[in-house]
């Protein structure tokens, strides 16, 4: 099992973008045997580029889950059962972590580890993004807010278990329970995203 991994990211300011639809139709005074003016066609921008993002932007600033559980978890055992007592309270904790809402509709860019969920002949249509992968009470699975659930356009192939990543999406808020075989490993889902794009995650 590997220890807590965080991905820390640079997070760039980058301009966000609108979709416009502009029309310019301005009267004009047409004589009979004069043609009215065409309507000029909508002007579109593109989509807003993706934010580079780090995982401590998806946790609201006023959440301190450290004030719940002491420092004292630390030296337990795994196998010993105030460890074990002290996981499933902390796994309760960690379903029921605050999403930030200021992140719905943000067009962002994150790297993390993958958790595949459902297949296509072998590749990947839905995954789980998270920052690290844990199982016990010094290693915690990661809170609802640290837990994105990615919906991939076309099946994905070559996507493994842990697999680092960089995924590029919308967010959206949307709490729900793990679906599928991350059941058992991850409890709650703080967030959800259509992925438009994908990338191996590198180590500068």
């Amino acid at each position: 099992m590997r220890g807590k991994i965080f991905l820390i990211l640079a997070l760039a300011a980058l301009a966000a973008g609108a979709l416009l639809l502009a029309r310019l139709n301005q009267p004009r005074t047409a004589t009979p045997t004069a043609p009215a003016p065409p309507a000029r066609a909508p002007i579109l921008v593109p989509d807003a580029p993706f934010e580079e993002t780090d995982w401590f932007a998806l946790v609201p600033r006023d959440w301190e889950p450290g004030k719940t559980f002491g420092a004292d978890i630390a030296r337990l055992s795994d196998k010993d059962p105030r460890a074990i007592d002290a996981l499933e309270k902390l796994r309760a904790a960690w379903a029921d972590a605050p999403v930030e809402p200021a992140m719905a509709g943000a067009r962002i860019r994150i790297g993390g580890f993958v958790i595949p969920l459902d297949t296509d002949n072998g590749a990947v249509t839905e995954f789980l993004l998270v920052p690290y992968f844990g199982a016990c009470i010094h290693a915690p699975p990661p809170p609802a807010n640290q837990v994105i659930h990615v919906f991939a356009r076309r099946p994905l192939r070559h996507l493994t278990m842990m697999h680092p990543v960089y995924v590029s999406g919308t967010l959206r808020v949307a709490r729900d329970k793990t679906p599928g075989s991350a059941a058992g490993l991850i409890d709650t889902i703080g967030y959800e995203m259509d992925l438009e794009k994908v990338a191996p995650y590198k180590l500068d």
